[in-house]
């Protein structure tokens, strides 16, 4: 999954002086936190003798920690009422300022994030900005947030930290799993009757996005087609959530697939490391599973794959954007987060996903 580590980022500058300590604010989802990995571990072997501090949420604290460039995890959780949150923040500023770090890269780009950046009195600030807030970062080629919905999102991450002379490379980092990680996985697999080194086929039916949900269903007849005549074993996950998705595509089976129980996140990651193929949409355990080298067949919904495809990974993408006359241009559909219809990923079919899936399992 390396790139050639081409400095592919003509806004990179010249390493920076006296670096000894770098705050990094990436307290994001699931696939955006797995996606900023390579940028803050090319922060880490720029400067390699800094202290990296990473800012994070705290349900996916399990992301950064364990990872050999990055030496502590601060959370930051973003739920709560106005007092809770400000509190929060107050927290990280005052941990921020006793930290004094050199160097503050804004992964997040919010109003706070980018306010907080200011106010921990690094010498050096850079990341990701919205309109009319550059005034808190202090490095040039500032990159506008809105302007980065273009290209895959590592690439984007890559370039927000280039003006700190960070040359990041486009290819995803694993998660730190323990052999206490990968015990879990088998012992999670067998309750369900997979022996260890048997082929397993992983199927997310979950997304955060009602668009982005390919029918519950249709992941249960997946299942019939890819496990007949003594194929591989499937194995659906489980969101916290969004049990009844799982509960309806093991249903939809016929027998042919079994429910996995909610997993810690390291425990599914290091399963998604032995899954033959992964079966998902465009969603964090999209990212998650890529990082942990599992070929996917990515259901793509809303977005462009562009924006999510890695080409130095065995990915097939499904993807029928002519079937919603409403979307037009856009990297994404104008109705990402309001659309009921679901016309974009209901017109991939049962069959054409099998197809996908035995391409990928040919190929080992």
């Amino acid at each position: 999954m390396e790139s050639d580590g081409e400095n592919r980022y003509p806004s990179v500058r010249v390493p920076l002086w006296d670096v000894h300590t770098i705050l990094i604010f990436a307290c994001n989802l699931l696939g955006d936190s797995v996606c900023r990995l390579p940028a803050i571990g090319g922060a880490k072997e720029m400067y390699p003798d800094s202290r990296v501090l990473v800012v994070a949420d705290p349900r996916y604290g399990d992301v950064f920690e364990g990872q050999a460039f990055i030496d502590e995890v601060w959370p930051l959780s973003r739920r709560g009422g106005p007092l809770s949150q400000a509190w929060e923040w107050l927290s990280v500023i005052a941990r921020g300022r006793r930290a004094r770090p050199d160097l503050v890269l804004d992964l997040y780009g919010s109003k706070r994030t980018a306010l907080v950046s200011r106010l921990t009195g690094a010498r050096f600030r850079a990341g990701l900005h919205e309109d009319g807030l550059s005034r808190w970062y202090n490095l040039g080629d500032l990159v506008d947030a809105p302007a980065l919905q273009r290209g895959h999102i590592i690439e984007r991450m890559n370039e927000a930290v280039a003006p700190a002379g960070i040359a990041a490379r486009f290819a995803y980092r694993p998660l730190a799993v323990a052999e206490g990680d990968r015990e879990a996985a088998r012992a999670a697999l067998d309750g369900l009757g997979i022996a260890e080194g048997a082929d397993v086929i992983v199927l997310n039916p979950a997304a955060r996005v009602e668009a982005k949900r390919w029918a519950a269903e249709r992941f249960g007849q997946l299942a019939s087609a890819l496990s007949g005549s003594g194929g591989p074993r499937c194995a659906v996950i489980t969101a916290p959530g969004q049990e009844a998705c799982t509960d309806e595509a093991v249903s939809a089976s016929g027998g042919a697939a079994v429910a996995l129980p909610v997993l810690e996140l390291k425990t599914l990651a290091a399963l998604l490391a032995r899954a033959a193929v992964l079966v998902t949409g465009d969603t964090g355990i999209l990212h998650l599973g890529t990082a942990m080298g599992a070929a996917s067949v990515v259901l793509a919904g809303p977005t462009d794959p562009q924006l999510f495809a890695y080409p130095s990974g065995r990915q097939a993408v499904l993807f029928n954007r002519e079937a919603c006359p409403e979307w037009g241009e856009p990297e994404q559909c104008p109705r990402y987060n309001t659309c009921r219809d679901r016309r974009c990923i209901d017109a991939i079919a049962v069959e054409e996903a099998a197809e996908a899936a035995r391409g990928l399992l040919s190929e080992r």
